[in-house]
């Protein structure tokens, strides 16, 4: 199912120059069912097979947390930036090196949502802006596009980065991004800038926090797309109310550019 607000279409106007792209990864990106950058890096093949028992422990108890809408925003963000904490202390404990890191994602079962790689390919042709902002972990993603021809000059990637000195993993010491709290704030100002900008930005994410990425105070120019892949029939009507199009069951970016074909 796809759904379009059809009156939002109607006040804009893309061209090449005129906007840029703000994307979510897991989930986004990468198609749901398979691993997360989160998960990529539990492949008990290159580290002990305890760690993702144990994280499996714990996206037992908060993935439900984060996929209830009816929860205050507050508690919820209590409880995301509990849940990474405590992932991101596994990956210390258990030993995480850079070489690990590198082969868990070389060998992930991450998955590019069909049509990603074209979308971005055109993208960067355009010289269009694409701001990745994600939950997930940095290092993954940017290894993950690169492995997968992707990664261009025209992409900047924030995220939970994991810092190593000498091939070890340093104590995690940063401000945690989830998706309670990761928005444009996080990006250096002059990037910042450069999408506040733009006379429209394309917004792509598939939980309505996402959404929350741009402020709401400029919400009239930017097109929110919304992949819905989860518990779609509890929350269809969350999603039509947050998002300007709804794409559902495993949409695709050739699905996405084709509504965009309107415009």
């Amino acid at each position: 199912m796809i759904y379009i607000n059809e009156n939002k279409f109607s006040n804009i106007n893309l061209k090449s120059n005129n906007f840029c792209v703000v994307i979510d990864f897991d989930a986004t990106i990468t198609i749901r069912g398979v691993n997360d950058s989160w998960n990529t890096l539990t492949n008990p093949n290159f580290i002990n097979p305890n760690l993702g028992k144990d994280i499996a422990k714990l996206e037992e108890k908060y993935f439900p947390i984060e996929l209830d809408y009816s929860m205050d925003a507050k508690t919820k963000f209590s409880y995301m930036e509990e849940w990474h904490l405590r992932t991101i202390d596994l990956f210390f404990e258990y030993g995480l090196s850079e070489d690990i890191l590198l082969n868990c994602v070389k060998h992930s079962t991450l998955k590019l949502r069909t049509g990603a790689k074209d979308f971005f390919e055109k993208l960067h042709n355009e010289n269009i802006p694409v701001f990745i902002i994600s939950a997930g972990i940095r290092n993954v993603i940017a290894e993950f596009l690169k492995i997968n021809d992707c990664y261009y000059d025209n992409m900047y990637i924030v995220g939970n980065n994991i810092k190593f000195e000498d091939g070890k993993m340093l104590k995690f010491n940063d401000k945690i991004l989830h998706s309670a709290n990761k928005t444009i704030d996080v990006l250096p100002s002059n990037l910042k800038e450069n999408i506040l900008n733009k006379d429209y930005i394309l917004l792509f994410g598939d939980l309505i926090t996402d959404i929350n990425m741009i402020p709401k105070k400029i919400l009239s120019k930017i097109l929110c797309f919304g992949f819905l892949d989860k518990n779609i029939e509890t929350n269809t009507e969350f999603y039509k109310n947050s998002f300007d199009v709804v794409l559902t069951d495993n949409a695709s970016f050739d699905d996405a550019m084709n509504v965009l074909k309107k415009l």
